[in-house]
């Protein structure tokens, strides 16, 4: 109960005034000596110590399942959310609505939803058996991308004596959230322009070997380079020996997402383009995913944590994909920006470790010298551009319409 704030429909006002009706009506069969006259009096006695008996009962321990669990969807995607209720008193209570609102992020069905400006209330049938546990099944489809969760929850039901509403509030914030991932959007040119370069990941077949790395030694065989001899085997054997050097390609991307735009007077803004934006990031995280390849993705907008804007660190695989799809689809409209100018100035001293740096969105032209400055040490630089209906790659700075 010490979760949820109980408004009664009747206050003290009304219990004094039965009360009083109850010493009236009882003083009238006293002094007129009739007892038909202490009828009433019984009544408004019994009515009287019912109600507040129910009005302190009522809801006193009742809890709501409030474990954290997040429900993550796609766009058009439909799940069912269910919400657990324990009445551990004696009391029931019976023909209650339950409301709370959600973000426009989810939506249920029709006839128990109504719009708000920036969010959907709901209210559903709702009974609570004394002693029992009851189990709402609510279904949900995602309509955008985002993170919303269940606000403003509330339960009311009727007295069952005085038929007065009353009314509890969940106090606590509702743990459950709904992430709905962006819709990854194609992005064309990206087996034209991304290739392997001599790196850190260990693979079979590679043109390139890290001569610091020896795995074992073989006989020398006519066109072996001569610094791959190892002389101290081929001492120690008394043949020549060739190092057997750890083949390796570096096939890691830095993805950075640039959701600000420049107005013609030069004023920044956030892109009316963004949910595009964020579409073309999540395909290129997918194509990492699908051929292996380890990255990390940058996004400029502040966040009040270590790194002042949304950065994910470089891994690979499913577990690293679903936590881009997350910090993707937890990018809000609200959030304050971070023109790409002070982006690279936060992140530039740790410098880049990828040799293909993606950009999704706006070059702005002070950053040109940096993504130059990446150029003369070999790393490729490629841009994210858009036209009316799709996305190809380009060179970055291959100037022209974006």
């Amino acid at each position: 109960m010490t979760h949820w704030e109980k408004q009664l429909g009747l206050g003290r006002r009304f219990y004094d005034r039965v009360l009083a009706a109850v010493i009236l009506t009882g003083l009238v069969g006293v002094i007129v000596n009739q007892p038909i006259f202490y009828f009433p009096t019984g009544l408004l006695l019994i009515f009287l110590i019912g109600s507040k008996i129910f009005d302190h009962y009522s809801g006193s321990d009742f809890e709501l399942q409030n474990v954290k669990r997040s429900i993550r969807l796609f766009p058009g995607d439909k799940a069912e959310w269910k919400l657990h209720v324990n009445n551990y008193s004696r009391v029931p209570m019976l023909n209650g609505t339950l409301s709370f609102e959600t973000g426009k992020t989810v939506s249920s069905n029709s006839e128990m939803m109504n719009e708000l400006n920036h969010s959907y209330s709901y209210k559903l049938p709702f009974s609570l058996v004394s002693r029992g546990e009851s189990v709402v099944h609510i279904p949900v489809r995602a309509e955008k991308r985002g993170v919303t969760k269940v606000k403003n929850m509330s339960f009311r039901f009727p007295h069952l004596l005085n038929f007065t509403p009353i009314k509890m509030w969940y106090k606590k914030p509702y743990r459950t959230e709904f992430i709905v991932y962006p819709t990854p959007e194609p992005v064309r040119g990206v087996k034209e322009y991304i290739h392997p370069s001599i790196g850190e990941q260990r693979t079979s077949f590679s043109p390139y070997e890290d001569v610091l790395t020896p795995v074992g030694t073989r006989d020398y065989e006519q066109g072996d380079a001569f610094h791959k001899i190892h002389w101290k085997a081929s001492a120690k054997s008394q043949s020549l020996k060739t190092k057997v050097l750890e083949r390796e390609v570096n096939g890691s991307w830095t993805i950075i997402v640039n959701v600000v735009e420049q107005t013609r007077l030069g004023n920044e803004r956030l892109s009316p383009r963004l949910e595009s934006l964020l579409s073309y990031a999540c395909y290129l995280c997918y194509t990492a995913t699908e051929r292996g390849k380890p990255y990390e993705m940058i996004i400029n907008m502040r966040k009040p944590q270590r790194n002042p804007y949304f950065y994910q660190q470089k891994g690979e695989g499913s577990v690293h994909l679903r936590q881009s799809l997350e910090m993707l689809a937890r990018i809000d409209k609200q959030h304050r920006l971070l023109p790409m100018e002070q982006l690279f100035h936060w992140f530039g001293p740790r410098g880049l470790n990828s040799k293909v740096v993606l950009i999704v969105g706006e070059i702005p032209d002070g950053t040109l010298d940096k993504i130059r400055d990446w150029q003369s040490q070999g790393i490729v630089v490629l841009q994210v551009q858009m036209d009316n209906s799709s996305a190809y790659l380009r060179p970055a700075l291959q100037r022209g319409g974006a």
